[in-house]
């Protein structure tokens, strides 16, 4: 998530609140320098001079969650939203603070009020739109990213953003215009470039699909996304070779890479060395072992090898669970097997 920010004072007259923003504000200043511990002696010092300012408790709630004490943060967080109930970057840390504690509704409820109080508060729009869009709540997430670009975000990473999840919901043709866009407006960053070639691969547009993935890794040759799309694209274009070689870069990088495993695995059963296909495939099992991919294959290994009753067994238990495509497959393996087997 985005992180939230602390916040400057507005002027008042020079009476004690006075003297309690002045340090605040210096604590803000010395926050932004790094310098936590006389940050926070500063709030310290702000909210002794008065403790109804909700600034400083805004800003000590959020070095307190810098530093890991969120139920610290949460506190100050609320005593700056008792003071000031409308207070926009109080409502968006408390929901990012409540988010690092597992609260996900809370959180999504609390950026609303974000937004609702402040429009202008273009984090609580960014990190509004991502919650929605790990909740699946894509075009929420799409209106959330245009009001956050609408209020003035960074236009390159919340129009790749809004280009990702447009693409989620099928339009790839505008997709790929907020994405060129992107890449546009600045050619250095490689998320951009990554996402935009994996929009051109979905439109099998493969050449400008590897042009803009090959872009993505001279900007950021660590970039996994990248690098697994232009595997893809390379199988597409029929370069076993190319597409293994790149599979291979990353797992060694990421040795916890699900899809990459499954891929070597297929490879490997497409060059018929099963024995090499199931280490790889049982190697994506142990990292999750529901994947219906990788049982799938699993079982294709097993038939290679001989191993019927143990594929049988598989392919049943496949078949029994719910989504089309996998136990789909095993369904019609089973069949086929089945019409084999009674074949007289």
């Amino acid at each position: 998530m985005t992180t939230a920010a602390f916040s400057l004072s507005g002027p008042t007259v020079p009476d004690r609140r006075s003297e309690s923003r002045a340090l605040s504000d210096r604590g803000a200043r010395r926050h932004l320098e790094r310098d936590l511990d006389g940050a926070r002696g500063d709030y310290l010092a702000a909210l002794d001079a008065d403790p109804g300012n909700a600034t400083a408790h805004n800003n000590l709630g959020y070095l307190l969650a810098q530093s890991g004490d969120l139920e610290g943060a949460v506190r100050e967080y609320q005593i700056a939203l008792t003071i000031d109930p409308g207070r926009s970057m109080a409502l968006a840390n408390l929901a990012l603070a409540r988010l690092a504690q597992g609260e996900t509704g809370q959180a999504v409820e609390l950026l609303g009020q974000a937004v609702e109080s402040d429009p202008r508060n273009v984090l609580a729009w960014d990190n509004l739109a991502k919650l929605y869009l790990a909740g699946g709540r894509l075009a929420d997430a799409e209106a959330a990213w245009r009001e956050a670009l609408d209020n003035g975000a960074d236009g390159i990473r919340v129009l790749t953003n809004l280009g990702t999840v447009v693409a989620a919901q099928g339009r790839l043709a505008e997709a790929l215009t907020l994405l060129q866009q992107a890449v546009d407006a600045d050619p250095e960053q490689a998320g951009a470039w990554t996402q935009l070639g994996v929009i051109r691969f979905l439109r099998q547009d493969l050449g400008s699909a590897a042009d803009a993935l090959e872009r993505a890794l001279v900007l950021d040759p660590a970039e996994p996304a990248a690098r697994y799309h232009l595997a893809l694209v390379e199988l597409a274009r029929g370069d076993r070779a190319a597409a293994r070689g790149h599979f291979e870069a990353i797992v060694a990088a990421d040795p916890a890479h699900l899809a990459a495993w499954i891929d070597l695995g297929v490879l490997d059963l497409a060059d018929n060395q099963p024995e090499s296909a199931l280490t790889r495939i049982d190697r994506a099992l142990a990292l999750e072992p529901t994947a219906q991919r990788a049982r799938f294959y699993r079982a294709a290994c097993q038939l290679r090898l001989g191993r019927h009753d143990a594929a049988l067994a598989a392919l049943r238990a496949l078949e029994s669970e719910g989504g089309d495509k996998y136990p789909g497959r095993a369904r019609e393996w089973l069949r086929d097997l089945t019409a084999t087997e009674t074949r007289p």
